[in-house]
């Protein structure tokens, strides 16, 4: 049996602001700057400035044991889990909590992230170069394998449903809140858990990245003004990490059982640029089309989007390939649509980024509020007009669309509405 409208009822975040969706969104319409100088000096050579989460311990929930056999990844969508689910008044904000409603075998887990955990890979290559007996630990593969995540939060909430992990560079966690929705539609499952994560402070990543010209690389003294989404004189990404996560389900079912209802999901549009493996399609056609995918699988026209939480992640070609596909998929109605990106706030947090990005549009639904697209002084040629600026704005919205796009051509796009009581 298909279902027509999926819902939002549960949020949760682990951001470079902290723990917790209100941290994360206070912090947005505030207009305070997560960016800093990178803490690891023997990572500053490689990216001088990033945007990291602070004092987090996961031994304040998780056994010393469970903390050394897991790593940052995974525990960054396990709190997020838990906040999300809590939420949704399906827990207690533990996992061992947790109380669904329904079979475990529907409930199905979509997480999207970049590589997994580089890092720890990268310690392991490193011990054995230097000594080719080195002990690397009878864990390194489990937990730093892209679907430890997923399959953590499966062994931790006792879920038996689907557990899907989605590896499409910058459009994972758009990928995984998208395809979560399908599976939901089909009427194969009750209940998502959606969205992404992502620490990938590793030398090897933040090396070649630098080579390719996609990070922040000089500024001036104050390090949060490094990550400039649109700016003329933009110069790359400042590299974040962090989770978010949504709990999905029916409208139907959400009220059945009295469930708060954040905002409705109703559109998905994925496509590839087919064009190259770093640098995105110039015209921005394969984002075109996933906006137009988007559009119509919600039944909406461009003059319906109300906001435009944009990817732009501060690389000259990425952003402006991105304004150019804004411009060909709304035409004359992009003036009158609010557009920022929240990169210039947390930085790029590659594989959850469209998770994090989704929770900002689902509060923006909410309280009538637009975050700034901060350190943009200078907008660059062809930026959208209506580019919301160092500040944030009061102005509500019953639409707001979000824009994925990533290496390899890889794009998402997820459309939410307010509720329809």
């Amino acid at each position: 049996m298909s279902v027509e409208r999926i819902v939002v009822t549960g949020m949760g975040a682990v951001t470079p602001y902290g723990i917790g969706v209100d941290k994360l969104w206070d912090s947005l319409v505030a207009g305070h700057c997560a960016v800093n100088q990178t803490r690891d000096e023997a990572l500053r050579e490689f990216a001088p400035v990033s945007a990291e989460v602070p004092d987090f311990d996961p031994r304040e929930k998780f056994s010393e044991k469970f903390v050394r056999d897991t790593t940052r990844f995974t525990q960054f969508a396990l709190f997020a889990a838990m906040e999300a689910t809590l939420d949704a008044g399906m827990s207690d904000g533990e996992p061992k909590t947790f109380r669904p409603g329904t079979s475990s075998e529907r409930i199905g887990i979509f997480i999207g992230t970049g590589i997994g955990s580089l890092r720890d890979m990268d310690a392991g290559a490193a011990a054995l170069a230097l000594d080719a007996s080195a002990h690397v630990g009878p864990r390194l593969i489990s937990k730093s394998i892209p679907n430890a995540p997923a399959a953590t939060l499966a062994a931790q909430f006792g879920i038996h449903g689907p557990v899907l992990t989605y590896t499409t560079a910058c459009a994972s966690s758009a990928n995984a809140i998208g395809e979560a929705m399908m599976w939901l539609k089909s009427g194969k499952i009750d209940i998502a858990i959606a969205g992404g994560t992502d620490s990938l402070f590793a030398p090897s990543l933040l090396a070649s990245l630098r080579e390719a010209g996609a990070l922040a690389a000089r500024g001036n003294g104050d390090f949060s003004t490094w990550s400039r989404p649109f700016d003329k004189e933009r110069q790359g990404m400042a590299p974040g990490e962090g989770s978010a996560l949504l709990v999905l389900e029916s409208a139907e079912r959400a009220k059945a059982r009295n469930a708060k209802i954040h905002a409705e999901l109703i559109g998905y549009g994925t496509s590839n640029d087919g064009y190259h493996q770093i640098a995105p399609e110039p015209g921005g056609r394969g984002g075109v089309l996933a906006i137009r995918q988007a559009l119509l699988d919600a039944g909406l026209e461009p003059n319906d989007i109300d906001y435009i939480n944009a990817h732009a992640t501060a690389t000259r070609a990425g952003d402006a390939s991105e304004s150019r596909a804004f411009l060909e998929a709304f035409g004359e109605d992009l003036p009158q649509i609010p557009v920022s990106s929240i990169k210039g706030h947390i930085g790029h947090t590659l594989g959850a980024a469209a998770s994090i990005e989704a929770v900002a549009c689902i509060r923006a639904l909410q309280t009538g509020w637009l975050p700034p697209n901060m350190n943009c002084d200078d907008p660059d040629e062809g930026t959208p007009p209506n580019l919301i600026r160092h500040e944030a704005v009061e102005r509500p919205i019953r639409t707001a669309l979000s824009t994925s796009f990533g290496f390899g051509g890889q794009n998402g796009v997820l459309i939410f509405r307010k509720p329809q009581v």
